[in-house]
C-alpha cells in the first residue's frame, strides 16, 4: 500500500477524495454507529456503549496491574472482563433505580467523610492526602465527579442491602453442627498395599497390543513439532558498543551526575513525636536522666521499638527543619524538642555511616555505558523504523537484513519449548513471548517488527515447519514395550487387590490375608473428608468416608505404583470443644453464606422487577 500510496495516480486520487470533503462536507451519519447506542438497559438508566467501554479499559486496566502485566484482548476474554462489567454496572444501576423510586439519598457531608476515611487516600500522619486521592482517580480512569457518584451509590445501596441482613445474627445451631459434623469427622484407614513390583515376570507383548497402546495415547510416543526460524535482534547493548563517546562529553556528564554518583553519609535514626512542646521536653529530661530512649517511647507513646525506628536515612529522607539537627549529633545523640507540621519531635542517631565522594577515574566506565545506553535508544528506535519501512515495502526478513546490514541469525530445528532434537536448549534470544511468537507464524506470514524486553526490538520469520507425528513402532519400541508392561503388572496387581475384597467381605481378616501375601497391614494418619489424603491417595481417601465399618474397598495408591485394600480403623466424631477456632470460623462461614444468599436473592428480585437489557451480540462484537 505504501509503495502504491507513493505513484503521482494515487495522489491524484487523494487530492480528489480530500477536495470532495472540502465542497460536501462529512455528514454526521458517517461519524456515528450504525448500531443503537445503548448496550444496557436497567429501568429507566440507559448505559451507552462508550460508557460501558470507559468501565471496561478501567477493569482491563486494573487487572493488568494486579498481574504486573499489559493483559490482551483475547487474556481479557479469558478472564470473562465482558461479562464482569457488565454485572457491575447492572448491580449499580439496580441498586441507584431502587434507591431513588425509595427516595434513598447520601449528602455531600457523608459523601466526603466516605472518601475521606478510605486508607489508600490518608498520608503518614494519618491525615486525608488530596494529592494521593487525585492519584488514585487518574490511576483507575476515573473524573472527580464519577467517581463520588460511585461512593454516593455505594452509601445509598449500603442502605438499602444493609438493612436485610440485620436479623442474621448468627446461623441456627441444627446447621451448624450438622455442617461440623460432617466436615470435621476424622477417620483412619487400616490397609495393604500391592505393589505393581510384587508381580514380577511381565509377558512380551505382541506388536498388535504395542500398537493399540501407541494408538490409545499417540501424545506420549510422539515427535513434537519442530521449526527452523530466521531472527534479526535489535538491543541496546549491541548498539551501544558500537557507539563513540568522547572525553569531553564523559566530563561534561560527570559535572552534571556528580551530586547522584557520591553516596551520602547516611545514619540510622530513632523518632517519637508528641503533641506538645511540653511532653516531648519531659520525655528529653528522663533520657537526659539515664532512661533508655526506647524504653521512654513505650511508657510515654506506648510505641514498640519498630514503631520509633526510621532506618537508614539521608539527610534528604528528613523533613528539613530535622536535617542540620540530626545530622550534627554524634552516636547516640539525641536531639531537643523539634517542631514541624507533624509535633514536636525527639531523635536518636544509633549509627552513621559517613558518605564517598567519587572522582572521576571511579565512575569512568559507569558513564561511558550510560551515555552509550541512552543514545543507543534513541538509534535503536530509529533501526526499529527502518526495518520496519523494509518490511512495508515488501521485504523479507532476509532481503531487510541484507539491505540494513544487521545480524540475521538462523536456527536449527527447535520445538515449542526451544529444545532441539536432540532434547538440548537451543540458543534463542531471551525475550518474553519470542517462542511464542515463532510457534504462532507461518512460513507464509510477513515479517513484524515486536518489541523486546528492555527496551529492544526483534523480528522473527519460520523458513521451515516439520508438523508433529506419531513416531514409528521401530522408533519407540523400547518405551512401548516398558509401559505396556508396567501397565499390565498395574491391572495384575488390582485383580489381586480385587479378589482379596472377595474374600475379606467374606469374612477374612485384613491381617490374615496380609500374612499370607507377606506384606503388612498399616494404619494410616487421620484425615479428614477434605484437605491432604495423608498417606492415601485422594481417590482412596474418598472412597474411605463412603465405607461403614467392617466393609473393605480398592483403590490406588498415593504414588500410583500399586493398589490399596483399606478398611475403616477407627471413626473421630467432630468435637467442636477441641478446635474452638475452627468451629467458630464456620459459624461465621456459614452465617456470611445465609446473608450472601438473602443478598442474592433480593438483588435477583430486582432484576425481575425493575427490569435489565443487556445487548449481549453488540458486547461480544466489540469486546
Amino acid at each position: 500500500m505504501r509503495k502504491g500510496a507513493s505513484g503521482w495516480l494515487a495522489k491524484g486520487l487523494l487530492l480528489l477524495l480530500v477536495a470532495s470533503f472540502g465542497v460536501w462536507g462529512i455528514g454526521g451519519d458517517m461519524l456515528s454507529s450504525s448500531v443503537g447506542s445503548n448496550v444496557i438497559e436497567v429501568g429507566d438508566t440507559s448505559v451507552s456503549l462508550g460508557e460501558f467501554q470507559r468501565d471496561y479499559q478501567r477493569n482491563l486496566n486494573m487487572l493488568s496491574q494486579r498481574f504486573n502485566t499489559q493483559l490482551t484482548q483475547e487474556q481479557a476474554r479469558q478472564f470473562g472482563l465482558a461479562q464482569m462489567t457488565v454485572n457491575q454496572i447492572a448491580s449499580r444501576a439496580l441498586v441507584d433505580e431502587k434507591t431513588r423510586t425509595l427516595r434513598l439519598s447520601a449528602d455531600d457531608d457523608a459523601v466526603r467523610r466516605m472518601i475521606q476515611s478510605q486508607p489508600a487516600f490518608r498520608n503518614q500522619a494519618g491525615q486525608f492526602d488530596r494529592f494521593l486521592f487525585e492519584q488514585f482517580l487518574s490511576r483507575n480512569g476515573y473524573s472527580e465527579g464519577e467517581y463520588i457518584e460511585i461512593v454516593r451509590n455505594d452509601i445509598t445501596g449500603e442502605q438499602l442491602f444493609g438493612t436485610l441482613e440485620l436479623g442474621v445474627n448468627k446461623a441456627p445451631d441444627v446447621l451448624i453442627d450438622t455442617f461440623y459434623a460432617f466436615l470435621a469427622e476424622k477417620r483412619t484407614a487400616e490397609y495393604i498395599d500391592i505393589k505393581d513390583s510384587s508381580i514380577g515376570f511381565a509377558p512380551a507383548p505382541t506388536d498388535e497390543e504395542l500398537e493399540e497402546l501407541i494408538q490409545s495415547a499417540p501424545e506420549n510416543y510422539s515427535a513434537p513439532e519442530y521449526r527452523r526460524l530466521s531472527y534479526v535482534l535489535l538491543t541496546p547493548e549491541a548498539i551501544a558498543a558500537a557507539t563513540e563517546v568522547s572525553e569531553e562529553e564523559l566530563r561534561a556528564e560527570f559535572e552534571a551526575r556528580k551530586d547522584q554518583l557520591d553516596t551520602p553519609e547516611r545514619r540510622h535514626v530513632e523518632q517519637m513525636i508528641f503533641e506538645t512542646e511540653e511532653a516531648a521536653a519531659a520525655a528529653r529530661q528522663k533520657i537526659a536522666d539515664g532512661e533508655d530512649f526506647a524504653d521512654v517511647a513505650m511508657a510515654d507513646l506506648q510505641l514498640t521499638t519498630s514503631d520509633i525506628d526510621l532506618g537508614l536515612m539521608a539527610s534528604s529522607d528528613l523533613l528539613p527543619e530535622l536535617q542540620d539537627a540530626v545530622f550534627s549529633l554524634e552516636k547516640d545523640g539525641v536531639t531537643e524538642p523539634i517542631k514541624t507540621v507533624l509535633g514536636w519531635h525527639l531523635a536518636k542517631v544509633t549509627e552513621i555511616q559517613p558518605g564517598e565522594t567519587r572522582d572521576f577515574a571511579d565512575v569512568r566506565e559507569q558513564l561511558m555505558k550510560d551515555i552509550q545506553l541512552g543514545q543507543a535508544q534513541e538509534l535503536l528506535y530509529d533501526q526499529a523504523t527502518r526495518l520496519e519501512d523494509e518490511f512495508a515495502g515488501g521485504a523479507k526478513l532476509n532481503e531487510a537484513a541484507t539491505t540494513l546490514d544487521l545480524k540475521l541469525v538462523t536456527t536449527d530445528w527447535i520445538d515449542a519449548s526451544g529444545n532441539d532434537k536432540s532434547g538440548n536448549a537451543a540458543d534463542l534470544p531471551d525475550v518474553t513471548g519470542f517462542l511464542t511468537e515463532a510457534f504462532a507464524r507461518s512460513p507464509e506470514d510477513e515479517p513484524e517488527v515486536s518489541e523486546a524486553d528492555g527496551g529492544g526490538y526483534y523480528a522473527v520469520a519460520v523458513t521451515e515447519i516439520e508438523a508433529a507425528a506419531v513416531k514409528s513402532l521401530d522408533e519407540v519400541r523400547e518405551q512401548v514395550t516398558e509401559d505396556w508392561q508396567d501397565n499390565w503388572r498395574h491391572e495384575e496387581a488390582r485383580k489381586k487387590a480385587e479378589a482379596l475384597l472377595v474374600e475379606l467381605n467374606g469374612g477374612k481378616t485384613l491381617e490374615a490375608a496380609a500374612n499370607e501375601l507377606g506384606l503388612t497391614v498399616q494404619t494410616s494418619q487421620p484425615v479428614l473428608r477434605v484437605g491432604s489424603a495423608e498417606e492415601l491417595s485422594p481417590v482412596a481417601r474418598d472412597g474411605l468416608f463412603d465405607l461403614q465399618p467392617g466393609a473393605y474397598g480398592v483403590n490406588v495408591n498415593k504414588a500410583g505404583d500399586g493398589t490399596l485394600v483399606y478398611g475403616v480403623a477407627d471413626v473421630i466424631p467432630a468435637d467442636p470443644a477441641s478446635d474452638e477456632d475452627a468451629f467458630t470460623q464456620m459459624k461465621e462461614q456459614v452465617t456470611a453464606s445465609i446473608r450472601a444468599g438473602i443478598l442474592t436473592e433480593y438483588e435477583n428480585y430486582l432484576q425481575k422487577d425493575i427490569g435489565i437489557s443487556v445487548k449481549e451480540q453488540l458486547i461480544q462484537e466489540y469486546f
